[in-house]
């Protein structure tokens, strides 16, 4: 099958590899579409995270496919079922003598009866990525490339959910990729007011309105602590957002926080250095969050809001590409022509 790898050094490149092969309480599924995670995907490329040690690699996990095959003690899932992040290996694993870095780029991954698995040996270990490997039921309409964006979405309902962000709540975003734009949203549906979006690219910027930005501030000509205490009427802001792992927007932030304000960093920074938070200058009493997702507790919540058609799914990724093309494609997104591309198998 084809799969994306990269050496870890900025390389990314469609090889043909082995197809996985399920064990008995694993399917084989046709993977349909695959996004990029753009923030993540270029850190892998260039060995920027941490915790990606070893390489070549393969790439993706916001990745949907359908179930063609199940292993003899499978009995929870079946031919034609819809899942989220099928993995051609699981991470920390080998397929045909390279890493998974989720491995969501590839024409066939895997997904586990876990239930199964564990009636048929309670001490079995569950592999941990499998708690993102979620159905989506056959009742739910949803196009392919509409369906990667869910991973996302999922990560950041849970992370604003657990911020208690509610009406009222004046945010900042900083950045203006899928996960910015999610923010943004989800900010919203919460109630928040003003909801206020940072960036570098007035297009961008001028998306993130779509996805429920109240005004935008472009950093590159306007002073951004000023204008956002000119949009709250000089109060602040009570959460400051950080999409974008842009270590000098976040130690900036301090002057426009409210009082019992927040600065929550979601995005993975580049490189290893701490950050120096007890240098950031805000107003009394504020604090700093690290962020994370609950990705999977947030599933039956994006299911309803797909729906009940509530979530613009198409307004998240900027082009659609076939597979054959990632390699064009990923430059794309290195030279800034695209924000996210979901590209499709089949």
């Amino acid at each position: 099958m084809k799969s994306v790898i990269t050496d870890g050094k900025g390389k990314v490149e469609l090889k043909e590899i082995r197809d996985p092969q399920p064990n008995s309480h694993q399917c084989l599924c046709r993977i349909d579409a695959c996004a990029t995670c753009t923030g993540t995907d270029k850190k892998l490329v260039n060995g920027q995270m941490a915790w990606a040690n070893k390489y070549p690699a393969i790439l993706g996990h916001e990745s949907f496919g359908t179930v063609i095959q199940c292993g003899r003690d499978v009995r929870n899932i079946k031919p034609g079922d819809r899942f989220l992040r099928p993995a051609a290996a699981y991470p920390w694993t080998l397929l045909d003598g390279y890493a998974s870095w989720m491995g969501g780029f590839s024409e066939y991954g895997l997904v586990t009866d876990t239930k199964a698995l564990q009636e048929d040996n309670p001490s079995a270990v569950i592999h941990p990525y499998c708690v993102y490997q979620q159905l989506i039921p056959p009742e739910i309409s949803i196009e392919a490339a509409d369906a990667t964006m869910l991973v996302t979405l999922k990560e950041i309902a849970s992370t604003l959910r657990d911020l208690d962000i509610k009406f009222g709540s004046k945010v900042v975003v900083l950045g203006t990729g899928a996960v910015g734009m999610s923010m943004c949203y989800f900010a919203k549906l919460c109630g928040a007011y003003p909801v206020i979006s940072v960036g570098r690219r007035d297009q961008p910027l001028e998306d993130s309105r779509k996805t429920g930005a109240d005004f935008v501030i472009n950093v590159l000509h306007e002073d951004m602590a000023q204008k956002v205490m000119e949009y709250t009427q000089q109060s602040g802001v009570d959460f400051v957002l950080d999409a974008a792992g842009d270590t000098g927007l976040i130690m900036n932030s301090g002057p426009m926080l409210a009082k019992y304000g927040a600065i929550c960093s979601y995005a993975g920074r580049t490189g290893a250095e701490p950050l120096a938070v007890d240098s950031i200058k805000g107003a009394a009493h504020w604090k700093y969050i690290q962020g994370g997702p609950d990705e999977s507790s947030a599933h039956q919540y994006l299911l309803d809001l797909v729906r009940i058609k509530a979530v613009p799914l198409k307004a998240f990724y900027s082009h659609t590409l076939p597979f054959d093309e990632f390699e064009a494609g990923f430059q794309m997104l290195i030279e800034k022509q695209a924000s996210k591309i979901v590209f499709t198998m089949t």
